[in-house]
């Protein structure tokens, strides 16, 4: 049986077009005995090569992995699938149905949806359909009958990751990231115990009933050894952890650390919460070859930061984890967020003052979207906030609005989106003369 899988990243914010979840399910796909192939779908103008392949590899099922911003093209897709063979199954999982599962109702050509961590899961379903059974009835499953959502059973989440095949780097295109990159990204980890309302993990403890996304990992030895098989395949110069928190237990992060400079050796990239880092970890990461870490400020404003994003950090904690890894020699980027309801423009200025407090190597600025599902996405659609017919035609994600600002307030997000780092860093002439000469070379 044959399993075609389909990652769309479509005007998508993000240049890295490996997704570690279907990475994951590509492996386990394959582990099971399946066939598989991976297509990233990066214009629409790929989808008549979609057509092609499906008429020469005949997939059984048509798998998708979606963010919000994507889903659109998802729909599109198995549109076009069901009219060339009405027989296919498609099948979409990943973070947006898994808390927005009533997505599912939005498209009679999606046949079905996963909810949560399915890698066990899709095994059992991709069992019962090679053996024409109905696979309706797979735990984790969604689907439409009779034009109302059932949703199935969820397994446990997993406790131990080891128990999961490496993410697949052979089918899946992952030289192709790293070569788009810079650098080759690696994920050990899942979950994050902080409940940010704007972000997905408080959204994914509900679905399973519990207060916390609470983090779990992966072995440090496994995880070292996943780079070594890597590095000795590819041409890697830097590695990015892209865990939601690096090493946020000490344990953890102790071990790997240590082994990391033993055995790897190669300059790496994490990023980190400000609540979690003093002196001790700051030091470990120095020692261990990391050279910059990426910290999520979010907003200047205690008021924004605290009270609708749930952040619960202090402007004096932001400026003492960024002091301490800049006094360590390694560099800071620092993330921030706009467009928030309830942000004035004074406050987006507060944003830039303590950007230029901090000091950060780099800062960067995205323009806020409400995620379905999560605490502030649903509280926007909820007070009637969003531009619906916007937001379901919208691909532009964090770096326009959905939300009905003004006119006038809508230019004022894009022009401060564009201009941040001349904002944060208003008399760095060298900085400000390498983005012209972008412009410049790729007008």
């Amino acid at each position: 049986m044959k399993v075609l899988f389909l990652y769309t990243n479509i005007n998508g914010y993000h240049t890295n077009c490996y997704s570690f979840g279907l990475a994951s399910i590509v492996s386990v796909t394959r582990e099971a005995g399946y066939e598989a192939r991976v297509v990233i779908v990066r214009t629409r103008q790929d989808y008549k090569e979609i057509n092609e392949i499906i008429c020469e590899f005949h997939p059984r099922i048509v798998a998708f992995s979606a963010v919000s911003s994507q889903f659109i093209f998802v729909k599109e897709i198995c549109h076009a699938l069901k009219k060339i063979d009405p027989s296919i199954i498609t099948v979409c999982g990943g973070v947006h149905p898994t808390i927005n599962p009533e997505c599912v109702l939005e498209t009679k050509e999606l046949d079905c949806i996963f909810l949560g961590e399915s890698e066990k899961s899709f095994e059992g379903f991709l069992k019962k359909i090679s053996q024409n059974q109905d696979y309706r009835d797979s735990d984790n499953l969604a689907y439409v009958q009779d034009g109302s959502l059932i949703r199935n059973p969820l397994k446990p989440l997993l406790t131990d990751l080891d128990s999961l095949p490496e993410p697949d780097k052979e089918v899946y295109p992952f030289g192709e990231a790293i070569s788009v990159l810079g650098y080759a990204p690696f994920l050990f980890s899942r979950g994050c115990p902080f409940l940010c309302s704007y972000c997905s993990n408080h959204a994914i403890a509900k679905l399973y009933n519990k207060e916390r996304n609470v983090p779990r990992f992966r072995s440090p030895e496994l995880c070292i050894q996943e780079i070594e098989r890597t590095v000795r395949r590819f041409d890697i110069k830097k590695i990015y952890i892209i865990d939601d928190i690096f090493g946020i237990e000490k344990n953890w992060r102790k071990e790997f650390c240590e082994k990391y400079l033993k055995r790897i050796g190669k300059p790496y990239f994490c990023l980190l919460r400000v609540n979690v880092i003093d002196k001790e970890f700051v030091d470990l990461l120095k020692r261990s070859g990391c050279v910059r870490v990426l910290i999520g400020l979010e907003s200047g404003n205690e008021h924004v930061r605290n009270q609708i994003m749930n952040r619960m950090m202090t402007n004096e904690q932001i400026e003492r984890a960024f002091y301490l890894i800049r006094k360590a020699g390694m560099e800071t980027v620092a993330l921030n967020i706009i467009g928030v309801p309830g942000e004035t423009e004074e406050m987006i200025w507060d944003t830039i003052r303590l950007n230029r407090k901090i000091k950060p190597a780099a800062s960067e600025a995205n323009i806020f979207f409400p995620y379905r599902g999560t605490k502030l996405g649903d509280d926007c659609f909820e007070k009637g906030l969003v531009d619906e017919k916007l937001y379901f035609n919208f691909s532009n994600e964090r770096r326009d609005t959905v939300l009905k600002y003004s006119k006038e307030f809508r230019c004022k997000l894009l022009h401060y989106r564009d201009q941040w780092g001349e904002l944060v860093y208003p008399f760095d002439m060298k900085r400000r003369a390498k983005k012209w000469l972008k412009k410049l070379l790729f007008r």
